[in-house]
């Protein structure tokens, strides 16, 4: 996923949290795919962390990465 399609994705969600109607045109090329499949990643890497640790508290550490 690129700076600009998590730009736009944080958007489209801020846009459905405040019950604003989801308006997505040409000009706003949003693959929603891609950021589904992010979060089911981030799920699943979770998921394995819990099965290795017994600890009642973890911590997710979320790194993105961006050229310049």
């Amino acid at each position: 996923m690129t700076y600009r399609e998590l730009f736009a994705v944080t958007d489209l969600l801020n846009d459905i949290r405040v019950g604003r109607g989801i308006k997505i045109n040409h000009d706003t090329k949003v693959d929603l795919a891609e950021a589904e499949n992010i979060f089911k990643n981030i799920i699943s890497d979770i998921d394995k962390q819990k099965k290795k640790s017994d600890e009642k508290v973890m911590y997710y550490k979320l790194a993105i990465e961006v050229n310049k």
